[in-house]
């Protein structure tokens, strides 16, 4: 919602109900992605194989995240780059390298599965398949806001 308020995403995401002035729309949208991944995070898989999908791959999107939020001060822009110390320049390699790990080690199993490659294949396509959708729902707002910053 907050995103669509700052024109990144469709303004689709920001409206709010009329009445109850409560984003609805990105309420369903988070509602119907989250019901599609437990709904098939079960497909062939037992529950407590289920669970473990789901979380990996949540904790999976917060390793991205981190790992962006860490990359700034390394691979940002100049300005970025040449006015951020050195203790954080090495605090945020640190951080970079903690996150890929964590992305790393995630798509591996802690509980026994009948394959553990399967298990990383699924987490993986949940992983690309979600930032896909980001990134085409990224791209319908842009020609909004290529609009809105002209005129």
């Amino acid at each position: 919602m907050v995103a669509g308020w700052d024109r990144l995403l469709p303004a689709w995401f920001s409206r709010l109900h009329p009445r109850y002035k409560t984003p609805v729309n990105s309420i369903i949208f988070v509602g119907a992605t989250t019901l599609m991944i437990a709904v098939t995070s079960q497909i062939g898989a037992g529950i407590q194989e289920a669970f473990q999908l789901v979380d990996n791959a949540a904790n999976v999107f917060y390793g991205i995240v981190y790992f962006m939020m860490f990359a700034i001060p390394i691979f940002g822009a100049g300005a970025i780059r040449s006015g951020a110390p050195i203790w954080l320049r090495v605090a945020a390699i640190c951080g970079a390298g903690v996150s890929l790990s964590a992305i790393f080690f995630t798509v591996y199993p802690i509980i026994d599965v009948p394959s553990p490659l399967s298990f990383a294949v699924k987490i993986i396509a949940v992983t690309a398949i979600a930032n896909a959708i980001g990134v085409g729902i990224y791209l319908i707002g842009k020609p909004k806001r290529r609009y809105d910053s002209q005129g």
